[in-house]
């Protein structure tokens, strides 16, 4: 009989219970400001590790006054990055160096695919042009070909002082 009783008191306990959580918050996309503002981490991060590649290359070649004069735009870089994480955390978002970085790297691995595209789609052009016989056509080819080579060298060591942990030259 008391088994009877109590258990109407604990089923309205729990009922009570389970109304008082909060339902989780739909994700929702974040706000143009902070997208912004992870736009702007991203060209921090990414001038920050030009600097910091420039000075090591001066450093290398015996140039310290060039190499210091780096070293000093790399740290106002920094302080910016710190900046912008201190905002941006303030915003709700979690970790934001990290994310930018990764951001970044994805960014830099989608260049290079993007270069090897255009490389092979100008080799299938070039080869349709000698086909065709068109010498004009083969000579801008080539030279579309040459320009998207040196596009996909200078993403690649852009993706190389960024940090991408892959080899971008294997994804040709």
């Amino acid at each position: 009989m008391k088994k009877l009783a109590i258990t109407p008191f604990l089923m309205l306990f729990a009922a009570v219970t389970f109304a008082q959580t909060a339902t989780p918050a739909a994700a929702t996309a974040p706000a143009p400001e902070v997208k912004t503002q992870m736009k702007d981490l991203r060209k921090d991060i990414r001038a920050y590790d030009k600097s910091k590649a420039e000075a090591k290359h001066d450093i290398n070649k015996g140039d310290i006054a060039a190499a210091k004069t780096e070293l000093a735009v790399a740290k106002t870089d920094k302080q910016d990055i710190k900046a912008d994480a201190k905002v941006l955390k303030s915003e709700g978002v979690d970790h934001p160096v990290k994310l930018a970085d990764k951001q970044v790297k994805k960014l830099d691995v989608e260049a290079v695919k993007t270069d090897v595209k255009d490389i092979k789609a100008d080799k299938v052009a070039k080869e349709n042009a000698v086909k065709a016989g068109d010498i004009a056509a083969v000579k801008a080819d080539n030279k579309d070909l040459k320009a998207d080579r040196k596009d996909l060298k200078k993403d690649i060591r852009a993706a190389r002082r960024d940090g991408v942990a892959r080899h971008a030259h294997r994804i040709r």
